[in-house]
């Protein structure tokens, strides 16, 4: 049918190219990409949302396939530039395999002490083929006792600030990287709901800590939707930190 195909298109050439972002709101980053792409006619762009990202889609026509595609770079170019460093991917790839990639290329272990998120970011890591390259361990540290017990995290620690806190996280993110050997820790702790959650320490309240040879340092991050939403936007806040933190 390609002969039939190619008589009916009349010679015009159509690529796509999706740019996919995270960590700005779809509003947030339309009012900073749209004064570029609404002075193009061609290529047209459409901004879609999906829990944790956002993606960009990029359609271009010309007269040959060569041509559509610089029209995608030169408009591409402008807007990755635009929202840096928000665009993790202008090829498909998901957050967890250009993670994967990086740490690869960097030749970074890492490894996760999780609660909130019950191991969701070690399986989004591992969902990843070759992933025994740079993943070593990840840890499910739900109860006080298994934070403590397993990770090191002092008693006394969460009894002065609670489990849901930037101290706790630091103490897991250590925790990680020390008990299990790796280049990277990652802990994680909040409230993903729906119940639980305080006038203080309210449900989507999530502290994420990241730890590394030269010290430890944690955010905190408030964060909305279902339990199930709130645990996937926590692991995508996650993996995008240490993104930014250390591949870019």
């Amino acid at each position: 049918i390609a002969p039939r195909l190619e008589k009916s298109s009349h010679g015009v050439r159509v690529r796509k190219r999706v740019l996919r972002t995270t960590g700005l709101g779809e509003s947030a980053l339309d009012q900073k990409i749209a004064p570029i792409y609404t002075r193009y006619a061609n290529p047209v762009t459409t901004v879609l949302a999906s829990p944790g990202e956002v993606e960009i889609h990029l359609t271009a026509t010309a007269d040959t396939a060569a041509a559509a595609e610089k029209l995608l770079d030169e408009l591409a170019e402008q807007l990755e530039d635009a929202v840096h460093p928000a665009v993790f991917s202008h090829a498909g790839e998901s957050l967890e395999e250009v993670v994967g990639r990086g740490l690869t290329v960097k030749r970074y272990t890492i490894a996760t002490a999780e609660s909130c998120t019950g191991g969701l970011v070690a399986k989004r890591l591992t969902d990843v083929a070759g992933s025994s390259e740079y993943f070593v361990s990840g840890v499910v540290s739900y109860s006080n006792e298994a934070k403590t017990a397993l990770l090191g995290v002092p008693a006394d620690l969460i009894a002065a600030h609670g489990a849901v806190s930037a101290q706790v996280a630091e103490a897991m993110a250590r925790g990680a990287k020390e008990r299990l050997g790796a280049t990277i820790g990652v802990g994680i702790t909040g409230v993903a709901g729906p119940g639980g959650g305080t006038e203080t320490k309210p449900v989507g309240l999530v502290f994420i800590g990241l730890a590394d040879d030269v010290g430890v340092e944690a955010k905190q991050f408030n964060l909305f939707g279902s339990r199930q939403e709130i645990r996937q936007r926590a692991s995508q806040v996650a993996l995008d930190w240490v993104r930014r933190r250390y591949l870019i």
